[in-house]
């Protein structure tokens, strides 16, 4: 019903003002009606172009002096019934050096020369669509809407044309942007924002149309305005596409005998993905048994703490649209809505019950559905839905070979609702989120599992003074209902750890078939002038779980945090611009206990050479911890120091390089050490190189490694925690090599080596409450034995006194993997492409601790291999 209400108050209603909420009055840019377009052909020799007058005057944003661009930019905008046209000729006297290399699409990252045309075609000083194109024709395309926080969606890839050419006077790109591409309230005539940009990678500058000064917060509310768009029909918005792909699966290493599995396996599938305009303003995107086979591997880890660890979301239907619910989809600490829910890793697996499995490596996604888009009267609507199959393995026991199926995950339906509403040009706002899960999971088959998991939250915000000061909050209930297994699992989790013996504010109930919480944050912020800083309080109460259709590691959790930022945005007898900020923080649990007290200093420099200079300092005195002894008593946690250097190079060169390191002193607790070395070569043209060796050196004097109740130790209320130093090695070489054949033809190879080793030392028993005090075991009375062969370890309190001994396997591990892809990707038509993917990972582990770098290298090709070959092909068809 609410969303039927914001779609009835979405009515037309007359042009926006020119004047912007500041009382300034922007540039504009008149766009005119061509009966005959222009050719897509880069090089703005149609009679079309003559027909607009050029704009030009572009002035430096980087550095942010105002100055005028080194080299000028001139650019025209035509239309006609189905299209925006956009020309541009950027000057330069130098052509021969003006840069040819190519890239993948949407290589924001990569400073090289583009010219952008961004576009808030909704006109709500918040929302832009940005397009743009280097001299060799490479695309970048997103999306982004919010003001202040500015975060782009790259996943967001519209069916455009760009061509460009390099001649005498420079270079000059055309832009065909279809209108279903975008959206925009229904009008007769059009007033919308917009801003156009060159980045310069020869001048090193970025130069815009419409400038303002960088000391001036928002982006969007300050751009000019593209008026002359009258009369334009309601675009057809359906575009329709089917894929088909095959697969081929090739695993060795596996048990003789499989019932289940030969090492060889075979597949085909296909789908379709829908896109409908339901008004110009509103679409719905479908996806039906999707595919997500070309998707690049997550890297390798080897988590041993009790937190989950996060990945990004690659899958291309859940990435674009994404910033649509929620600012940058946060909440403060958590993560209120995390795509990867959808289609995760199963709740219970079959693997251990039973000497063969046969089981799908993820839950199958059966359709998905979303709806995004802003009514004229403010507001922006996301809704989302999806439904996951209910499934199964297979499982073969032993003697007989029985064969039964075992259910892994029930089937599930996720909805996510985010609605906003922005008022006075986005001087202000507010919003709601809600999320669903819905399991139809029997306590007999899923006693571990959650029926069902809800999520309602309102946000808000308000800027003052020239958009010179900000304030913004929210405030967040969640509710998750199952069987009690499953709220045990919720209560004993490591975000919350009810069980800990040592509080009296939360109740660990084993009958509990609910869980409820509830979290806020208000921040304050000032953000114009060269000293800006934030005010920051945000409270989680131990109750609050949003994992079920959100990321969330920790509750039970009060933060104060300030950040106070000098900036240098012009340039100066240093550099180019920097910064130097002081940022103290303090955590409270709500049982008062002081979780952490740290300020961190940080400065950044560029200099006139280009390279970039950034350092980190953090002390922190001694606190204490209430997740280290992981559902037990409160442990100390001894002052610390903390410092990080990273030191890049001008990445503009053929060849360059990001070098970083940093040390944390943990004082008794430890050591840590990490240093990367990021190398990029560019041959100034088709081909791209880059490697990032990464090593990690850590050292734990204590760490982690169970626990057993023991009636003899009163000190830590009747169970004794484990803990015993470590020394963990890790490296990586994430190493990507592309070739470009043409903008639309491309040939990428990722391939990231990992080795990783832990040598646990004997182990020490966890002493009292608030200290950091432990005993050795093996002292005094208590005994320590090692197997000689499995290397077992036994620890015994009192040795053979009333205490009770506890046991644990040899925790040392070795983990050598290797994680590969090479894709050749060609979009043979606008929208339509083709994916041949070779995927090559290889796993292995063992118990040798010992770190002998090379040969480790040389062994990850020992371990066992699987290789995937995968041919996708889709097609675009738009009505």
């Amino acid at each position: 019903m609410l969303l039927v209400a914001l779609l009835q108050v979405a009515q037309p209603g007359d042009s926006a003002s020119l004047v912007h909420a500041n009382g300034r009055v922007p540039r504009a840019v008149t766009a005119v009606f061509a009966e005959r377009a222009p050719a897509i052909d880069g090089k703005l020799n149609d009679p079309a172009w003559q027909l607009a007058a050029p704009e030009r005057g572009f002035r430096r944003d980087s550095p942010s002096d105002g100055n005028p661009a080194t080299n000028d930019v001139e650019v025209r905008v035509v239309y006609d019934r189905d299209a925006l046209y956009v020309g541009a000729r950027m000057f330069d006297d130098r052509p021969d050096l003006i840069s040819r290399r190519l890239n993948r699409r949407d290589s924001f990252g990569d400073f090289n020369d583009v010219f952008f045309a961004l576009i808030d075609s909704y006109h709500d000083h918040r929302t832009q669509f940005v397009f743009g194109v280097t001299p060799a024709g490479e695309r970048r395309d997103g999306s982004a809407s919010d003001d202040t926080n500015l975060t782009l969606d790259a996943g967001w890839d519209p069916v455009w044309e760009a061509k460009t050419s390099i001649d005498s006077l420079g270079w000059t790109a055309e832009f065909r942007i279809p209108f279903s591409q975008l959206r925009f309230p229904p009008s007769d005539r059009h007033v919308w924002g917009v801003q156009f940009r060159r980045d310069n990678r020869r001048a090193g500058e970025a130069a815009d149309w419409q400038w303002s000064p960088r000391t001036e917060p928002g982006q969007v509310s300050k751009y000019g305005h593209l008026i002359g768009l009258a009369n334009i029909p309601a675009p057809k918005r359906l575009e329709i596409l089917p894929y088909s792909s095959s697969q081929a699966r090739l695993t060795e290493g596996l048990v003789a005998g499989h019932p289940f599995d030969d090492g060889s396996e075979t597949s085909f599938g296909g789908g379709v993905d829908l896109k409908y305009g339901v008004t110009s303003d509103l679409t719905l995107n479908a996806t039906i048994n999707p595919d997500f086979g070309q998707v690049e591997a997550d890297p390798s880890v080897v988590n041993l703490t009790a937190f989950e660890t996060f990945f990004e979301e690659r899958r291309p239907f859940f990435v674009e649209g994404s910033n649509i619910f929620g600012f940058n989809a946060n909440f403060g600490q958590d993560r209120f809505f995390y795509t990867r829910r959808i289609g995760r890793a199963f709740f219970q697996s079959a693997l251990g019950s039973a000497a063969f499995v046969d089981e799908p490596s993820a839950t199958s996604i059966l359709g998905a559905a979303k709806l995004s888009g802003r009514t004229r009267s403010g507001w922006s609507i996301g809704v989302l839905d999806a439904v996951t199959a209910r499934e199964h393995a297979r499982v073969a026991d032993l003697p007989t070979g029985t064969v039964r199926e075992v259910p892994v995950e029930p089937r599930s339906n996720y909805g996510v609702l985010r609605v906003k509403r922005d008022l006075s040009q986005g001087q202000s706002g507010y919003g709601f989120m809600a999320t669903t899960v819905n399991r139809a999971a029997t306590a007999t088959d899923f006693p571990f599992v959650n029926r069902s998991a809800y999520l309602g939250a309102t946000d808000f915000y308000h800027r003052w003074g020239q958009n010179a000061y900000q304030i913004d909050g929210y405030l967040a209930a969640s509710s998750i209902a199952g069987p009690p297994e499953a709220m045990v699992l919720a209560q004993t989790s490591s975000a919350r750890y009810y069980q800990r013996p040592d509080q009296s504010y939360s109740r660990f109930d084993p009958t509990r078939t609910s869980l409820r919480g509830w979290a806020s944050q208000f921040q304050f912020s000032k953000t114009q002038g060269n000293l800006v800083a934030q005010l920051v309080a945000n409270v989680t109460s131990p109750g609050f779980e949003v994992n079920d259709a959100g990321f969330q590691q920790e509750a039970d959790r009060i933060r104060l945090a300030a950040l106070v930022t000098r900036r240098w945005v012009s340039p100066g007898r240093l550099g180019r611009g920097g910064s130097l900020s002081v940022n103290p923080t303090q955590i409270l649990n709500f049982g008062g206990d002081r979780l952490a007290t740290q300020l961190n200093l940080a400065a950044s420099l560029e200099t006139h050479s280009f390279w970039s200079i950034n350092l980190d300092f953090s002390l922190r005195p001694s606190s204490l911890d209430d997740r280290e002894t992981r559902g037990g008593p409160l442990l100390e946690k001894p002052a610390g120091a903390a410092a990080f250097l990273h030191l890049g190079t001008d990445g503009r060169r053929r060849l360059s390089a990001f070098v970083g390191g940093g040390y944390q002193g943990l004082g008794e607790a430890g050591r840590q050490f990490n240093t990367f070395v990021r190398i990029a070569v560019r041959d100034g043209g088709r081909f791209t190189f880059s490697t990032t060796p990464s090593y990690q050196n850590n050292r734990a004097t204590r760490f982690y490694l169970g626990a057993y109740a023991d009636p003899t130790a009163t000190a830590t209320f009747q169970s004794r925690y484990l803990f015993a130093p470590l020394q963990q090695h890790v490296f990586s070489l994430a190493t990507r090599l592309d070739y470009y054949f043409t903008p639309s033809l491309s040939l990428q190879l990722y391939a990231e080596p990992f080795v990783a080793t832990g040598d646990y030392d004997n182990p020490f028993s966890f002493a009292a409450p608030r200290t950091f005090r432990f005993l050795r075991y093996g002292d005094g009375s208590s005994t320590l034995s090692i197997d000689p062969t499995t290397k077992a370890v036994t620890a015994d309190a009192d040795g053979d006194g009333p205490a009770p001994s506890f046991s644990y396997p040899n925790p040392d591990f070795r983990v050598r993997a290797l994680r590969s892809n090479l894709v050749l990707r060609w979009e043979y038509r606008p929208g339509s492409t083709l994916f041949l993917v070779w995927n090559q990972n290889r796993f292995g582990a063992g118990a040798d601790p010992r770190f002998r770098l090379f040969d480790h290298l040389g062994g990850i090709f020992d371990e066992p291999m699987q290789n995937v070959l995968l041919l996708k092909a889709n097609y675009y068809f738009s009505f």
